[in-house]
């Protein structure tokens, strides 16, 4: 049975309320009785959870090409990752779950802290590096009644490392094609109460010529598309004694775009962010009782440049975003009984953006301000009704005020007045579980979860050539019904399947419509359903050898559009309709370590009409590494090995590629 040292129980109270740090066994048999705590913000073991929840461990981040957190999701069944590779700019990455498309309807938690940026709901997944993750689990449907806003489609929480016992250093180089280059360093040190970790990375990549050939940009002025990314954090984590544990962290995280015109002018920016992002933390494991106290901020900065069109030779804008985020949540979890824990707990957030965008040449400013506030309360009841039944019960009461406006002072330009809106609602979550035989559990949840109107959507009118895309201050926020049901089949401790199926009914959907020739608008499209079933599964045929897979099944379609009768019936832009993934491991004695990989992605829509057609792929990965000593290993990875140029989001893939790194341990 898997127990987490003191230190790791204490700290998994102490992130509950924000994110889970779980000390991992590293025996491989042991994976199937994992402690996870994103489902019900408690320790619970992932066998005895009623929710469709999937983790990403140290070991699979550790044996997989990504450099990035988003292209570890491509095997949760039920999450779309759309970002083709990891020189792929953040203003391209998109990842969806239970075909809810928009990366605002999946709450993306880093430690706690909210990742949803409050200007367009953005995850700006190419600054959240590998190096220092230690899992991700993955909560699918609706999970307002833990969480909040976002939590339509449902949480991804990214751990990151902690101290490790004793003192550690390690260095890590890779090189590969599009001239990429990575290197990672970190050292840990941990002999007494108070104990610390810091770490660094560095990417970049020229890039390729992502340019689909049907682009309205002329392809005479189609640059690569590169990267640059830095990240760097801290930790420092004191034992105030046996039960109680503070913790400070400062993380930053930089990603620049580089190239996308041709010819382009001098000075211009395509996009560059950056953000910091400190925590405070303290926890108390007691008799009967844990409490976790969080606080945090996220100051981020963004600077956007638009060409001039057509001759994208000048600058006609320049664009400054700036976010500020600050919270706080904590949690009370009383063991009640043997067989019922009860926790209750709040959290506060207070948000505001201020975008400047001036035009070169002339004295136009175009300001874009918003501001948010909300708080909630929630409260959840774990019940053991006897050895086969558990339910858990939750709800959470949330209030929310917003406000904003824009005002441009070109001639003829787009303004809107400042708006304040407030609001509040409840959002309820039940789940059930039955062990129908030690090796089988039947799970259902059912649950209501919303998302807040970004303000981006709110505020901010654009306008492109002719075109003009009008934000609306009066939407409304988007609400879903989410329903599940699954079976869960565990082989012994070699392996498991698990299957569920899944619905959510959502209403107000925010929506992009053509009004006519020049005009778009956003709306509350009247009524969205997306349905499915998840599929996924790991088998150890044998020491050496393992199997994983996932396949996902979806359909999301406008059920109802008064404003756009036309497009009733439609799926929705962006989502697949067949996802599958498999993967094999492969460990020999002598220090190798292989892996194969096959990832499909279905046919997506480009357009509400369904008209424009993304076509189905499967790409197929080698790689492996190699122990040299028991400190130094290397590793080489062949991605899309068929060469297969198929299209992500509006933009093409690399093709193959071909990755090898070294890594030093001291």
């Amino acid at each position: 049975m898997f127990r987490p040292s003191p230190i790791a129980k204490c700290l998994s109270f102490a992130f509950a309320g924000a994110v889970p740090i779980l000390a991992v066994s590293a025996d491989r048999e042991v994976e199937l009785e994992q402690v996870v705590v994103t489902a019900t913000k408690t320790q619970q073991s992932i066998r005895e959870v009623p929710a469709a929840v999937s983790v990403v461990t140290r070991e699979q981040i550790e044996q997989s090409a990504a450099s990035t957190v988003d292209q570890l999701l491509q095997a949760v069944p039920g999450v779309y990752a759309a970002r083709m590779d990891a020189s792929s700019p953040s203003r391209i990455a998109q990842t969806y779950t239970r075909g809810l498309p928009g990366n605002s309807r999946t709450l993306v938690l880093l430690d706690g802290i909210p990742m949803n940026v409050l200007y367009d709901g953005q995850v700006d997944w190419s600054q959240l590096s590998t190096q220092d993750i230690e899992r991700v689990e993955v909560v699918r449907g609706a999970s307002s009644g833990l969480y909040g806003a976002n939590a339509m489609g449902g949480v991804i929480n990214i751990l990151s490392r902690i101290p490790e016992e004793g003192i550690h250093s390690k260095l890590g180089v890779e090189y590969g094609s599009l001239n990429s280059k990575r290197v990672v360093a970190s050292h840990t040190q941990n002999t007494g109460p108070t104990s610390f970790l810091v770490s660094a990375s560095h990417y970049e990549s020229d890039g390729y010529n992502m340019w689909r050939g049907d682009s309205t940009v002329p392809a005479s002025h189609r640059d690569v598309i590169g990267t640059v990314k830095e990240n760097y954090s801290a930790k420092v984590l004191h034992e105030i004694d046996a039960s109680r544990i503070l913790e400070a962290g400062l993380s930053y995280m930089k990603d620049e775009t580089t190239g996308f015109y041709k010819p382009g002018t001098g000075g211009y920016i395509p996009q560059t962010r950056e953000q910091f992002v400190p925590s405070l933390r303290y926890s108390a494991d007691e008799a009967g009782a844990n409490t976790s106290l969080v606080a945090y901020g996220r100051f981020g900065k963004q600077w956007s440049d638009t060409l001039a069109t057509p001759a994208y030779a000048s600058i006609s804008e320049k664009g400054v975003y700036n976010d500020q985020t600050l919270g706080a949540n904590g949690q009370r979890t009383f063991q009640l009984t043997d067989n019922q824990r009860l926790t209750v707990g709040a959290d506060v957030l207070d948000g505001t953006i201020d975008n400047h965008f001036t035009y070169p040449g002339t004295s136009r400013l175009r300001k874009t301000k918003g501001d948010l506030e909300r708080y909630g309360f929630f409260v959840q009841d774990e019940i053991k009704i006897n050895a086969r039944w558990r339910a858990n019960v939750a709800g959470r009461y949330d209030h929310w005020k917003y406000g904003g406006n824009q005002t441009d002072t070109g001639a003829g330009q787009p303004n809107s007045s400042y708006t304040t809106t407030k609001g509040s609602g409840f959002s309820p979550k039940f789940g059930l579980l039955y062990k129908l035989s030690e090796a089988v559990n039947l799970r259902a949840t059912a649950g209501k979860a919303f998302n807040l109107p970004d303000m981006f959507n709110l505020y901010a009118n654009t306008k492109r050539g002719t075109t003009t895309n009008w934000a609306n201050p009066n939407l409304t926020p988007e609400k879903v019904k989410s329903y599940d049901l699954g079976v869960d089949y565990y082989f012994g401790k070699t392996g498991y399947i698990k299957a569920t199926a899944y619905q959510n009914d959502a209403t107000d959907f925010i929506y992009s419509v053509q009004r006519d020739a020049t005009n778009v608008d956003k709306i509350n499209v009247g009524g969205v359903k997306t349905k499915g079933y998840e599929f996924e599964g790991l088998y150890r045929l044998t020491e050496t050898l393992s199997l994983t897979a996932s396949y996902t099944i979806n359909d999301s379609i406008i059920v109802k559009n008064d404003r756009a009768t036309a497009l009733v019936g439609k799926q929705l832009t962006n989502v697949p309709r067949h996802q599958g993934y498999f993967r094999a491991d492969w460990g020999p004695q002598g220090g190798v370590k292989l892996f194969a990989v096959a990832n499909y992605v279905g046919d997506r829509y480009g357009n509400d009409t369904n008209t424009t057609v993304y076509k189905n792929y499967t790409t197929y990965d080698l790689g492996g590494s190699y122990d040299f000593t028991k400190d130094l290993s290397g590793r080489l990875t062949l991605l899309n090995i068929t060469d297969k140029k198929y299209d992500g989001i509006g933009y093409i893939a690399p093709g193959a590629t071909i990755t090898a790194g070294l890594t030093a341990k001291f």
